[in-house]
């Protein structure tokens, strides 16, 4: 009797990456006619961004490979036999720099990895980045991280935006020529995460009552998050108002900023606030999210949001920083915004918890949910793959 243990490719470092997955990524897709290769970095698993955005390309001759070591991109034009052409997309470029000690080491791994891609290209390599943030989260060296950023840009085949409100969101902060950008919008979650849990069994699950009202933040802890300025409008709201129960679920991993971590701890002692500070895992999302009223996304600092996409895919309105992006990306209808949260008072910020708790009381989730329908993740991939293939000669 044979054995054979199932591995997922892509899922963990192994001695053959990432020709392993290359191989396996070309194979899946056949090689008559030989493929389009697409190699994609950094590879996040726990959030399904990135199976949704290339979940058309295959049935359009595009092999998608994911490289789990950002700076093995360099062996892409190796394949150029079994491949007609050979792409890196870049996405989060936060590792190039990584914890580096000072800025001249931060300048000097900046250059290193440019001279990289220039090479890269030099093999016939193809060049493709979105631009996620402004720049990354927990950049230490600004200046370097967008000399990085803007390098990376001036090299790039096509730059990828969410919305046409990024030129405007990162004006003097990156420059690329309109011929070279392509936009998708993020595509929406819907079908991505389990969601059969009702609202009263999510409730009962996390031991909330029928009659509270919920408000949930919901990914990753770290600072940019306002995350002070949302607990204290939330206090300050229920001390306000005392004759309503109000609850505030918070589930995700705190980084190692003091303020998160203080966060945590202030959470941890409200009796209206329920925290799981860890990593969710994708089948358990369902309970926090079904079990609130509305999604807060009222951050200091982004450009785009895969959790505003997460709320609404969940039928929650939203309560969302006022920015360019969010006005053009959010479906209107559903979400409330607030200018310059962190600037507000707590009694301020407040009323609009206070309004955005009612609006979560009476709103249809399958409005919400009609209102994301043209994210529908299959077809902004198909738009996504055929506008590329029109730079990238696919």
């Amino acid at each position: 009797m044979i054995t054979v243990l199932i591995h997922l490719n892509g899922f963990r470092a192994t001695a053959t990456t990432p020709v392993q997955e290359i191989h396996q990524a070309i194979r899946a897709v056949g090689t008559d006619p030989a493929p389009h290769l697409l190699g994609y970095t950094a590879v996040a698993r726990m959030n399904p961004y990135q199976a949704l955005l290339y979940r058309s390309f295959a049935s359009h001759g595009v092999a998608t490979a994911p490289i789990l070591s950002g700076f093995d991109f360099q062996v892409l034009p190796e394949f150029r036999r079994l491949t007609t052409t050979q792409t890196i997309h870049f996405h989060w470029i936060n590792w190039v720099i990584g914890n580096a000690p000072d800025a001249e080491t931060a300048g000097v791994k900046a250059r290193g990895f440019l001279g990289r891609v220039d090479r890269f290209r030099e093999a016939g390599g193809k060049v493709l980045w979105t631009a996620h943030n402004v720049y990354p989260h927990d950049a230490t060296f600004v200046e370097e991280e967008l000399m990085l950023q803007q390098g990376l840009a001036d090299r790039s085949d096509a730059v990828h935006l969410m919305s046409p409100a990024t030129t405007t969101a990162m004006d003097g902060v990156l420059d690329v020529p309109t011929e070279r950008t392509v936009v998708a919008p993020h595509p929406s979650y819907v079908g991505a995460y389990e969601n059969f849990v009702s609202r009263a069994d999510a409730r009962a699950a996390l031991g909330i009552d029928g009659d509270e009202v919920v408000f949930v933040l919901f990914g990753a802890l770290k600072a940019y998050k306002g995350l002070h300025p949302v607990l204290d409008a939330f206090q300050a709201l229920c001390a306000q108002d005392r004759a309503t129960a109000y609850r505030l679920v918070v589930a995700g991993h705190p980084d190692d900023d003091p303020e998160v971590r203080r966060f945590v701890d202030r959470c941890l002692v409200d009796p209206n606030v329920l925290i799981e500070p860890n990593r969710i895992p994708g089948n358990k999302a369902q309970y926090y999210l079904n079990a609130a009223d509305a999604g807060l996304l009222t951050y200091t600092r982004s450009l785009n949001s895969g959790a505003a996409l997460l709320y609404l895919s969940f039928g929650l309105p939203v309560l969302a920083t006022d920015t360019p992006v969010f006005r053009e990306a959010l479906p209107g209808e559903h979400v409330r915004y607030v200018d310059s949260p962190g600037e507000l008072s707590a009694g301020e910020f407040a009323q609009h918890l206070r309004s955005i708790g009612e609006v979560g009381a009476s709103t249809d989730r399958g409005d919400v949910l009609d209102s994301i329908g043209h994210l529908d993740s299959a077809a902004v991939s198909t738009r996504f793959c055929t506008d590329l293939g029109t730079i990238l000669g696919w």
